[in-house]
């Protein structure tokens, strides 16, 4: 029987050309300007070091985008499948934690004030979700094979 869910080959290339669109989403609007919106004090958002910090954290979004993409391609092994996507729900979980954390909500501290600041934390528990869904199905079949 054929799953509704994406396979590890479509989990990750979804979430690869998610953490490469994202980035370019926002460099193409303006970084700092895309900051804004989630009401990033003037004097910080002003400072070349937050600039240079987000610079780097969605160029390095990107970078991993990049990498997922290539697993995403190349791993065939089912063995590797399964601990790949395993330890990407583990570090995905923590990086939506992160987001929901700092985000303007009930439970977040609100570090990055309005509505828009839980959506980084909405997508992330989407890519957890997929990579939860995808290892929780790979360890369920190899077990059943053995």
């Amino acid at each position: 029987m054929k799953s509704l869910l994406p396979n590890f080959k479509r989990t990750f290339l979804i979430v690869g050309y998610t953490f490469l669109v994202l980035p370019i989403s926002l460099f193409s609007k303006g970084l700092m300007q895309s900051m804004a919106q989630f009401e990033v004090p003037d004097l910080i958002l002003k400072s070349a070091h937050y600039y240079d910090a987000m610079l780097w954290v969605y160029v390095h979004m990107m970078v991993i985008g990049l990498l997922i993409l290539i697993v995403g391609y190349s791993v065939n092994d089912l063995n590797k499948q399964k601990w790949i996507a395993g330890l990407l729900f583990i570090v995905t979980g923590f990086y939506f934690y992160l987001d929901f954390r700092s985000a303007d909500w009930a439970f977040g501290n609100a570090l990055y004030k309005g509505e828009s600041s839980i959506i980084p934390a909405i997508i992330g528990l989407i890519v957890n979700l997929l990579f939860f869904q995808l290892t929780l199905r790979l360890f369920l079949n190899s077990r059943s094979r053995n």
